[in-house]
């Protein structure tokens, strides 16, 4: 859960400053390919539109599957509550304008998949798995 929690930490920060720096190398400490590459992505096109996010998604992650196969692997299951997490505008004349999209969920099952990697031991998000389709 501590690889998790660090997941959402410096993704959270990456969404609030999307300009601030190159977020991949920070990005790295928590997550793997193919999550790490959607995610810069995703950081890209806030800073290209330009926008950041304000506030935090309340969750309730809980591990929902573990397999001790090479490699190891856990999935966590959360309910994320993006109630008090929004898009906003950087453009001029825009700053601050709300952007979120009105036919999105505010609330909906999140899935993610972490891998116990080798060198150096420690685990980090491989694929996560929006379900806006599943409200929790």
């Amino acid at each position: 859960m501590a690889a998790y929690e660090l997941y959402w930490q410096i993704s959270e920060q990456a969404g609030r400053t999307p300009r601030e720096k190159d977020w991949r190398p920070e990005l790295a400490k928590a997550m793997a390919d193919p999550a790490l590459t959607d995610y810069v992505n995703e950081v890209a096109n806030l800073a290209s539109v330009p926008a950041h996010t304000v506030g935090r998604y309340r969750r309730a992650p809980k591990v929902t599957s573990v397999s001790l196969g090479e490699p190891p692997r856990v999935v966590v299951t959360d309910c994320l509550d993006a109630t008090d997490e929004h898009l906003v505008s950087d453009k001029a004349g825009e700053s601050g304008r709300n952007l979120d999209n009105p036919d999105q969920p505010r609330r909906y099952e999140f899935e993610a998949q972490l891998v116990r990697y080798s060198d150096p031991d420690r685990w980090l998000v491989q694929q996560v798995q929006p379900r806006l389709e599943k409200p929790c």
